[in-house]
């Protein structure tokens, strides 16, 4: 039995399968983060939600979502104007959205991958059954049994953050408009290094947070893990969208 063609979408741009929502920072980003174009060996859509901050989405997102109606609606709103504009999947720029997964997918006319995290059932699955999937996130206190359930993922995984005083966390907070790659990469591999310490079965690592990416390659060479990070998962999902030809 063959499948019935689906009408086509009409589109105003074509060729650019994903669409990523970007919170509206002033942070510099480098080649590896989402945010910035050279990451990615696609083209890709971004869109900036004006006026929401990390900080918000760790507040909306950590508990209640009932209190976050209005904020989701914003994502629900700018989603659904990228899926209009003609991307066919959409992710977002901050793992701690992962708390929308469900309210965004199902209210989006197409697939949408809100977070790094959602990759770790997948992960898991991987590891022999002594070993567990490890969290690097930046605020451990704002890595809540919200985003985990969100995530399919167990309760208990072991979480390591970026320290309150790092560089790390101040430039994201202060929209540093030039940051130093060896002072933040310094930060992330204090982060994974004192996750692996604490918790030496983590046979994995995913990073909640979207920029730690530019950091996994460093990362895996130090500690000899594998790194999952918000590109693995978009390159993945893209995969998908954009099949290759043989």
């Amino acid at each position: 039995m063959t499948r019935s063609s689906s009408p086509r979408r009409q589109r105003t741009i074509h060729g650019v399968s994903l669409g990523i929502l970007m919170l509206d920072t002033g942070f510099e980003r480098l080649p590896g983060d989402i945010g910035h174009g050279a990451t990615w060996d696609f083209p890709v859509q971004y869109a900036r939600l004006e006026g929401v901050s990390g900080p918000d989405v760790i507040a909306a997102t950590g508990g209640d979502l009932l209190a976050a109606a209005p904020l989701l609606d914003r994502f629900v709103e700018a989603a659904k104007d990228l899926a209009a504009l003609g991307v066919d999947g959409i992710t977002t720029s901050c793992g701690f959205l992962v708390s929308f997964q469900q309210a965004l997918a199902e209210r989006c006319p197409v697939p949408v991958a809100t977070s790094s995290l959602l990759q770790i059932p997948s992960i898991a699955a991987l590891l022999p059954a002594r070993q567990r999937v490890g969290i690097l996130t930046a605020r451990e206190v704002s890595l809540t049994a919200t985003h985990l359930r969100a995530a399919s993922a167990p309760l208990d995984l072991p979480v390591a953050g970026l320290a309150e005083d790092s560089r790390f966390l101040r430039n994201n907070l202060t929209n540093a408009a030039s940051v130093s790659f060896d002072e933040q990469a310094a930060d992330v591999l204090d982060c994974a290094g004192r996750l692996l310490t604490a918790h030496p079965e983590v046979g994995a690592i995913v990073s909640e947070c979207s920029n730690f990416a530019p950091y996994s390659a460093l990362v895996a060479k130090r500690f000899d893990v594998p790194v999952f990070d918000i590109v693995s998962m978009i390159e993945w999902f893209h995969a998908g969208l954009r099949p290759r030809r043989w």
